[in-house]
């Protein structure tokens, strides 16, 4: 285990007072979890070993001269009963971790209080530089999603076309959560906004299980009914003690989601999920360490996006499934090398399925007949990995080398079928009557003029396609210990892949230093190179189909891409003037293509105040050149879009945090980030989402400029009949997402040329929790409320401007909302 913090000191003893005690001798390990000691006396030592979120190991009787090596394991921090026999490591400023990491405990996931608590992605945005985007999707340090590297206890989870975080997995199993935006050692790429590792936990030689919410929760909207059931069931403990573990977590959701809008018996959306994991550890030999995982997720959402605007008939089944399986093997030889190799398979299912083949149409009043998108797709993953870490060297101080490979083999198979939407003029039907599709002629085009359509799309394309990559990757690192205080990371990372087919070279470097012996004050600095990974999803955009759309102004004469009508009044063919198509398709030309490139730099400080206050203060910049992206030839609006190079990005981000731990589980932390994340070419197009603009540069839509987070546990004194509580508590400030207004033509307003932001955003979540014995049982029960201060949070702007809605108008999501939580957290 790197990175613990190991003392060793002459066992005390009582009889003698504490000046004749020795000083503690103290070192960090390296890679492969290795101190070493020289010219020590003969003697009975006492041996304390440390690291952010384990528990501390105390040994004594640690006698030297008897034996050369002492083996020892650390347990990691997990929820535990009301009274404990374990000895938490006290929070300290770590000299040898050089790059700017952030993260957050497998304890802080469970007591942070957020919506939707059973779900760890959304702790993610209490972690600093991590802001949601417009669908909750987490952005680090004001990437793109494809442009963060997701690794899951080491193994890339990135989904290979849109780099999502898909993956499920209980909150009882994680170890920890780390996002390292900057100063990533060689042996992480690609991805330009840096590493989120997700650390999942393991069984030790005591058998734990703990349950949380296994009774469905009840509700009462528009009458009683079942409103949501989360049950987590961990269990965790030795196959063999001393020999092997094992996990199992099991993780589950349902929901019934009712729209008051909607008439009863076409109101509820039922979603569940479901997702296990499970790994079993074994120590083959005294030198071998094997671990076996697997994790499947499933995911069914029979009327995926019902809501006001989007009636039952409208929506579509949204089934997905996500399976990942590992086996890493861990050699330790006797020269004191570690061989680590591994081997995983990912992959990602998504299916959407309307309910039937009506037309769909789309008004100002909201959507009717069926969805028009139906679609299968299958992204894998298959991946082999081997790092090597060398024994130390001594030149000029302390070299812990280390290096490693990864070759991956990408697919993506997909089909899509879509039928035409007809786009009505903004007004009502008659009263009694159902909306009509667009009038069309017997070769489907569009009749004129055409009173009731504002616009018509037809779709071809589409069919069953597979699109393939391979990737190849090899670094070299060395930890340089020069002295005491000063630490040097250089490395050097080369990366292939078979679409971009150019060999990169990404040059890093980074370091630290402590100003004092008990690293009270540490200096942090760092710049390398970084490249992207291929995005698939981009790639594969030609082959999903093409679009064509017809445009009527308010007469029913057909209209062009600028917007100028075509005069017409109805008479007989061929008397009426032909409707003027738009085709919209995208083009890649892979040969021209090169790999997005980033410089970025920070700098850090750390500092421990009086009181045990920690601060941490970090600056970063990103400058991109070479982003993917697609825009049309010469900036014309003729809905043919090239996937080029010419994206440039820049990010500047200075985050300030404050810590403190107290005894036991307690703490409190808040923290502030100030950044920009702006493109010269903002627009993502796609076929079902066009936009009739020339790319323009701006901020990213989740460009947020100012954010305050933080959080806190704190012992609550009630009255004495009652006796302790914990409270429990979070918040969260920060600008409005930026917006572009268009017109109900998909057009980027010339009136409003310029982004819109919407309202700030903020929400205070304050919850108490008590723990206590019932029938020889350890248990917690948690209540209390997500935005207290019921804040009107905007969800979705509404960005067309009509004549028919005010602009800007929102959509605010759910304010005030009581959330309570039971867990069982093992017998007496």
């Amino acid at each position: 285990m790197g990175s613990a913090r190991v003392q060793l000191q002459v066992q005390p003893q009582e009889h003698l007072p504490a000046s004749s005690f020795s000083v503690p001798l103290r070192c960090g390990t390296d890679f492969a979890g290795r101190c070493e000691f020289t010219n020590l006396s003969s003697g009975s030592y006492e041996l304390r070993v440390e690291k952010i979120g384990y528990y501390a190991l105390i040994q004594s009787g640690v006698q030297v001269g008897a034996t050369a090596n002492v083996d020892v394991t650390l347990s990691h921090q997990q929820e535990t009963k009301e009274v404990v026999n374990v000895v938490e490591s006290p929070p300290a400023i770590d000299p040898a971790q050089v790059s700017a990491k952030d993260e957050i405990t497998g304890t802080e996931i469970i007591d942070i209080p957020y919506p939707g608590p059973n779900d760890y992605r959304n702790a993610l945005f209490f972690i600093p530089g991590v802001t949601p985007g417009a669908f909750g999707e987490p952005h680090v340090a004001g990437s793109e999603s494809y442009q963060t590297l997701l690794l899951l206890d080491g193994f890339n989870v990135t989904q290979p076309t849109n780099g999502q975080l898909v993956v499920q997995s209980g909150i009882d199993s994680f170890r920890s959560i780390a996002v390292t935006p900057s100063r990533e050692p060689a042996e992480f790429g690609k991805g330009s906004g840096g590493v989120l590792g997700l650390n999942t936990r393991m069984g030790n030689d005591q058998y734990h299980f703990i349950a949380t919410d296994f009774f469905p929760a009840p509700q009462d909207v528009k009458g009683l009914s079942l409103g949501s059931w989360t049950p987590i069931y961990t269990m965790s403990g030795p196959v063999r003690k001393g020999k092997m573990w094992f996990i199992d977590a099991l993780d589950g959701e349902y929901d019934n989601d009712i729209i008051k809008q909607l008439p009863s018996g076409a109101d509820s959306d039922h979603v569940w999920r479901v997702d296990n994991l499970a790994k079993l550890q074994s120590n083959l030999t005294t030198r071998n360490l094997v671990t076996l995982s697997f994790l499947s997720d499933y995911y069914h959402d029979p009327d995926s996006g019902l809501s006001v605007l989007q009636p039952l008939s409208s929506t579509a089944t949204d089934a997905e499934t996500v399976y990942l399986g590992s086996l890493k093997d861990q050699y330790y030889f006797r020269s004191g090398a570690l061989l680590e190799s591994g081997f995983g398979v990912a992959q990602y299912n998504v299916a959407l399925t309307p309910h039937g083949d009506s037309p769909y149409i789309e008004m100002t009043e909201g959507a009717t007949g069926n969805y028009y998108e139906h679609h299968h797709t299958q992204a894998r993953r298959v991946q082999a990995l081997s790092n090597l870490y060398l024994p130390p060297h001594q030149w000029l101080g302390r070299h812990d080398l280390q290096a490693g490979f990864d070759l991956d083999r990408l697919n993506y198979n997909a089909e899509f079928e879509r039928q035409p939407i007809s786009f009505l003029q903004p007004t009502q039907p008659m009263p009694g009557q159902l909306p009509q599709p667009c009038p069309t002629d017997a070769n489907g085009l569009p009749i004129v003029p055409s009173t009731i359509c504002a616009r018509y799309s037809t779709f071809s394309g589409g069919n069953y396609s597979t699109l393939y990559n391979a990737e190849a990757s090899a670094y070299v690192e060395d930890r340089w210990l020069v002295t005491n205080h000063l630490f040097i990371e250089p490395g050097l990372r080369f990366d292939w892949d078979e679409i971009i087919r150019t060999p990169l070279l990404s040059p890093r470097l980074a370091g630290t230093y402590t100003l004092d012996d008990e690293a009270n004050t540490k200096l942090s600095a760092g710049i390398g190179i970084t490249y992207d990974n291929t995005s698939l999803g981009l790639i594969h955009q030609p082959l999903e189909g093409q679009r064509t759309d017809y445009f009527f102004d308010s007469n029913g004469c057909p209209q062009d891409a600028s917007g100028t009508s075509t005069p017409c009044t109805p008479a007989p063919p061929p008397a009426e003037p032909a409707p003027i198509p738009l085709s919209t398709n995208f083009v890649v030309n892979r040969t021209a293509l090169d790999a997005p490139r980033y410089v970025n730099w920070s700098l850090g400080l750390e500092q421990k105040l009086p009181y045990a206050i920690f601060l941490k203060l970090e600056f970063l910049q990103k400058r991109g050149t070479h982003g993917f992206a697609y825009n049309t030839l010469n900036g014309a609006v003729d809905g043919t879009f090239f996937l080029g190079n010419a994206r440039d990005d820049r990010y500047n981000g200075f985050t300030v945090s404050l810590r403190h731990r107290f005894r036991q589980r307690y703490e409190i932390f808040g923290g502030y980030t100030r950044s920009g994340s702006r493109t010269n070419e903002v627009f993502d197009f796609s076929i079902d989402f066009p936009l009739l603009s020339p790319q323009r540069p701006g901020p990213y839509n989740w460009d947020t400029p100012n954010r305050f987070i933080g959080y806190g546990v704190l012992p609550f004194y009630t009255l004495p009949v009652v006796h302790k509580f914990d409270m429990v508590y979070s918040y969260e400030f920060r600008s409005g997402q930026p917006f572009f207004g268009t017109t109900d033509q998909e057009e980027i307003s010339s009136v409003y040329p310029e982004p819109f932001r919407q309202p700030a955003y903020y929400t205070i979540n304050l919850q108490f929790e008590k723990r206590f014995r019932f029938f020889r049982r350890y248990w917690a029960l948690r209540g209390g409320f997500d935005n207290i201060t019921n804040h009107a949070n905007v969800s979705v702007a509404n960005s067309v401007i009509d004549s028919a809605h005010p602009f800007p108008t929102y959509i605010d999501n759910n304010g005030r909302a009581f959330d309570s939580r039971i867990r069982y957290l093992g017998k007496q």
